[in-house]
């Protein structure tokens, strides 16, 4: 009778490993699940990112084209300048960042090296292009291509783009 009372009293082997065996895969599935939400989280995180740093990037290329006098460039910069503002912007490959600068001064001279970087440091551009082709009437087409991806933590996300601008200069 004691000998009962006392198996009565503990666990035996078998269910402490069956109850390891439970919390285990009850850990794994919660860790699992953890990781999942980062993922989602970092994948919502950085396709945002990326298309809001593009949406700045154009608005910024697209009002210096409309205000330019002179434009100048192609292949990895552009430079454009108006009667006070200048824009300056160069495909760092090193960096895989737009390095840029906008001075605005009468008579302004155009930065040829520019030191800003235009995107985050989680935000790379992988490509970039840029081709002028002349209008006519005077003024440039700017056309811009490339790759930009935002890396984060747990997940990346990158987008090809590509643009066209208008720079019409008034001859009068």
């Amino acid at each position: 009778m004691e000998m009962k009372n006392q198996m009565q009293k503990g666990f035996i082997l078998l269910e402490m490993v069956m109850a390891m065996a439970i919390f285990s895969i009850i850990s794994v599935a919660t860790v699992g699940m953890v990781f999942s939400s980062f993922s989602l989280r970092d994948q919502t995180l950085a396709t945002t990112r990326t298309i809001e740093a593009l949406r700045v990037f154009n608005r910024s290329l697209r009002q210096a084209a409309l205000m330019a006098r002179t434009v100048s460039g192609g292949g990895s910069f552009i430079f454009l300048s108006s009667g006070n503002q200048c824009w300056s912007f160069v495909f760092d490959s090193v960096s895989q960042n737009i390095r840029y600068s906008d001075i605005v001064s009468p008579g302004c001279i155009v930065d040829p090296n520019p030191s800003n970087n235009f995107f985050q440091g989680t935000t790379k551009i992988k490509s970039f292009s840029i081709v002028l082709l002349p209008i006519a009437a005077g003024g440039y087409t700017i056309e811009v291509s490339g790759v930009i991806q935002t890396v984060l933590p747990f997940a990346s996300y990158e987008k090809a783009f590509s643009g066209s601008f208008t720079n019409v200069i008034d001859p009068s």
